[in-house]
């Protein structure tokens, strides 16, 4: 049996390298083997170690060579196998991790949208607000006036109107950041040192009764010119009857009206 040795060794060489195709993988490789592909490996392996074995000892060779050459090709077949999943799951690794990086930046997006959503919010409830409060304000102030005459050289309310001032107070209390502004004047005959003092009088007297309505918690901002802003150029005793008064007005705060006069 020496001499079959040498024999035996080729025979084993051989088989070996009718596997060694199968050994390796290439990158353009599919990513699994098909069962076609197998049995046409194992076959080979097979039939070539057969013949191989046939030819170099025999019936005996044969079996042995064959045997040996399907496991060679079966062992090959799965380090292929193992090779080509490493690749699949190195695949998958790569695509996941681009979707956890494609999901971070869809996340950053979202996080911006919603920080410009809730500025943008913050600026419409903002705007809303000053716009109600402006609304409030000049909406009520545009007929929010009333006057007030007086009779020659006095300061007394008259009665008629105080139904008027029960008006004025009750919608200066609906609107608690405007101003009220009372201006006292007097006409043009006699001393005008004593219309201006009278004038003052008739707004002092004004602003006690507004007090006593209930209008405390007002601005107010008071002014008294005398004879100096008539309601009408000619001097006649209609006009004087219009001079002698004192106007009230509801104003927003930032109104550029409010700017005192003298006392």
């Amino acid at each position: 049996m020496k001499h079959n040795k040498p024999f035996l060794i080729i025979l084993f060489s051989t088989a070996l390298i009718l596997a060694m195709p199968f050994l390796k993988a290439n990158d353009s490789d599919p990513l699994s083997i098909s069962d076609g592909e197998r049995a046409r490996h194992e076959a080979t392996g097979v039939i070539g170690g057969a013949v191989l074995g046939g030819l170099v000892a025999g019936p005996v060779g044969a079996v042995v060579t064959a045997a040996f050459g399907n496991w060679v090709s079966e062992n090959a077949i799965a380090k292929k196998e193992n090779v080509l999943l490493a690749r699949q799951i190195d695949s998958q690794q790569e695509q996941l991790l681009a979707v956890q990086a494609e999901y971070r930046a869809l996340q950053a997006i979202h996080q911006l949208a919603l920080q410009e959503n809730r500025s943008t919010q913050s600026e419409l409830l903002s705007l809303r607000k000053s716009t109600a409060e402006m609304t409030a304000i000049t909406g009520c102030c545009d007929d929010a006036e009333i006057t007030l005459h007086f009779t020659t050289g006095s300061s007394e309310v008259q009665p008629l109107y105080e139904s008027k001032l029960a008006e004025f107070v009750a919608l200066a209390s609906q609107h608690r950041d405007a101003v009220v502004t009372v201006i006292g004047h007097a006409d043009r005959r006699g001393d005008s040192s004593a219309n201006m003092m009278l004038s003052r009088q008739r707004v002092t007297t004004v602003v006690t009764r507004l007090r006593h309505l209930g209008l405390s918690e007002h601005s107010l901002d008071t002014s008294a010119y005398g004879e100096e802003a008539p309601d009408s150029r000619e001097d006649s005793l209609e006009n004087n009857f219009f001079d002698r008064r004192v106007v009230l007005k509801l104003v927003p705060a930032t109104s550029p009206m409010l700017t005192r006069a003298d006392d």
